[in-house]
């Protein structure tokens, strides 16, 4: 059962956002299921010996696998997979589902205080930011692929906190991932508002029912709200649940109160 302290973020001042992308703004299972689909798709034409139960062991162990590769390689390391990866980047904007909400949700806190997105996605992110109106109305858009670090360094968050002259206390970090999200922020000293997971998705047409399922089930396991009762870490519904309760004392904090 949560805390109070965690579930609430009234009372509580800040003075800049950093939003997540993936579970945020957009939902990042259309994009990977498609990729895991078509990754099966080219595997298969390339040897129609590999099927589908044991690539779903590849997905299972390419989940479970630390960032490090550690686990070693899977079926997802493949050229196939890279093959796979160029043809959902294309079809980018198109595989774009916005969660409910989320854009008005991300302009209306960017007109209360500064807010900036932070999130490990490719360039191609950026196109439906800025096709979606948040490029304009944020006051950064920092992703992985463009400034050349990746969480869960902290170093991506850093960046944002230099561009907007704020003390690590005053950004609100919000994420959908306790490995990438919840423990760098802290790792600085920002607060977080973990996004539960939603699963108002449309699947892409063409995945197989069995591949929904072991995805959805392993999707659960990375995205679990974190455990704990760190007063600086609340968990939220959704990024339009908490615009809404944006009588959580959101402020503009110069950058002479933030040396």
């Amino acid at each position: 059962m949560l805390s109070k302290a965690r579930e609430s973020l009234t009372m509580t001042e800040y003075g800049a956002i950093a939003l997540d992308v993936g579970g945020v703004i957009y939902y990042d299972e259309p994009f990977e299921l498609a990729w895991l689909q078509a990754t099966y798709d080219l595997l298969r034409s390339d040897d129609p010996a590999i099927t589908r139960s044991v690539f779903i062991e590849h997905v299972e162990r390419f989940y479970h696998s630390p960032d490090d590769g550690a686990a070693g390689r899977t079926l997802l390391h493949s050229p196939a997979a890279a093959r796979a990866w160029a043809q959902i980047r294309r079809a980018w904007h198109e595989l774009a589902q916005e969660m409910p909400g989320a854009v008005r949700a991300a302009v209306t806190l960017a007109r209360e205080v500064p807010t900036v997105i932070v999130a490990n996605q490719p360039p191609e992110c950026a196109r439906v930011l800025d096709a979606w109106g948040l490029t304009a109305a944020c006051a950064g858009v920092f992703l992985d692929s463009l400034v050349g670090v990746a969480k869960p360094d902290p170093a991506l968050l850093g960046i944002a906190l230099e561009h907007l002259g704020v003390a690590p206390a005053d950004l609100l970090v919000v994420g959908n991932r306790h490995d990438h999200d919840v423990l760098p922020a802290r790792a600085l000293g920002c607060p977080v508002a973990f996004v539960r997971a939603d699963p108002g998705y449309r699947p892409p047409s063409g995945v197989h029912p069995d591949l929904i399922r072991a995805y959805t089930s392993l999707r659960a396991v990375r995205t679990a709200p974190p455990a704990g009762d760190d007063e600086r870490v609340s968990v939220v519904a959704t990024l339009a649940a908490l615009a809404r309760s944006s009588a959580t004392g959101l402020r503009p904090v110069t950058r002479a109160e933030s040396s």
